[in-house]
């Protein structure tokens, strides 16, 4: 997994909240989040697998095809 430049710790979380709260609730919300975005995105990935890198590859011929060849 990629990680995101702009992941939410407490300084962020901090910033995002209108109303202040305890910074040991706030870490504990924040690993519950991370904890739920864990197993929510592998749960995720078992249901949609992801592309691999050889799905989409195609075979190109190294001679151009006919067609093109006798256009003039």
């Amino acid at each position: 997994m990629i990680k995101q430049v702009n992941e939410l710790n407490l300084e962020r979380a901090n910033a995002l909240l209108e109303e202040k709260i305890s910074e040991e609730k706030l870490k504990k919300v924040l690993e519950q989040v991370k904890a739920f975005c864990k197993v929510a995105y592998q749960l995720y990935s078992k249901t949609n697998p992801t592309e691999k890198e050889n799905d989409n590859v195609r075979e190109l011929s190294t001679e151009p095809p006919e067609q093109f060849t006798n256009a003039a």
